[in-house]
């Protein structure tokens, strides 16, 4: 059987556009940027000082990753709607605030639950390939959320994009909070914060007080500067 005939007499709805531009809606660059030296979210401290640096003012081409960011929150909001009414104890998008020697976290935890004092942090991915929890980046983002909350354990929930399967880290339990690492973690904000107060806002790549480190990010990194 052969493929029907195609012409070019009538022009197509552009949907590839159409996609992009409501993407471009949807997803608020400015939603978590941050100009000010002191504010950090939590999913911004847990790259790498330079990542971190070009995320928090707002300084990172995100054009052709939207998709990406608007996938994990079409299945936290599903997350949020249909499974969280089954834990009436816990709390979904919870807003979390921690001011700690000079700087300040905000942002909101997936999932508190003060039955268990923990954090619950989900994760969407493609599948399984190469699955190998947890990532120091994951972990690093789900110790702020502990350390606002006062929470002493936490779990990374993940979920497959594709069929919403779901696996833990750990697998059949909880883990419990790091001091050390989170101390770790403040004293990477405070190189960010100290760096802003002495070089201001980079106008181009040059002047990014911060180095490529070589993880994944920064060898895939787009800049909106010049």
């Amino acid at each position: 059987m052969t493929n029907p005939e195609t012409t070019t007499d009538v022009e197509p709805i552009d949907f590839e556009g159409a996609m992009q531009s409501a993407l471009e809606t949807v997803n608020d660059h400015e939603s978590h940027t941050e100009p000010d030296a002191v504010t950090f979210h939590p999913s911004q401290i847990a790259l790498c000082e330079r990542q971190a640096y070009l995320s928090k003012l707002g300084l990172k081409d995100q054009t052709d990753i939207l998709g990406v960011f608007q996938t994990g929150t079409l299945i936290h909001e599903f997350i949020e709607e249909y499974v969280g009414p089954q834990f009436p104890t816990a709390e979904f998008e919870k807003p979390v605030e921690l001011e700690r020697d000079g700087v300040r976290f905000i942002g909101h935890a997936d999932c508190f639950d003060p039955e268990r004092n923990a954090i619950m942090d989900f994760k969407s991915r493609n599948g399984w390939y190469r699955f190998d929890p947890p990532s120091d980046r994951h972990l690093d983002q789900i110790h702020v959320y502990m350390a606002a909350t006062g929470a002493e354990f936490g779990q990374i929930v993940y979920v497959s994009k594709g069929d919403l399967e779901v696996r833990t880290w750990p697998e059949d339990g909880l883990f419990v909070f790091d001091p050390d690492r989170f101390d770790a973690i403040l004293e990477r904000a405070q190189a960010i914060r100290d760096a802003i107060d002495t070089h201001g806002v980079a106008d181009c790549e040059a002047d990014i007080p911060f180095d490529t480190c070589g993880c994944y990010i920064c060898r895939n990194e787009s800049l909106t500067l010049e």
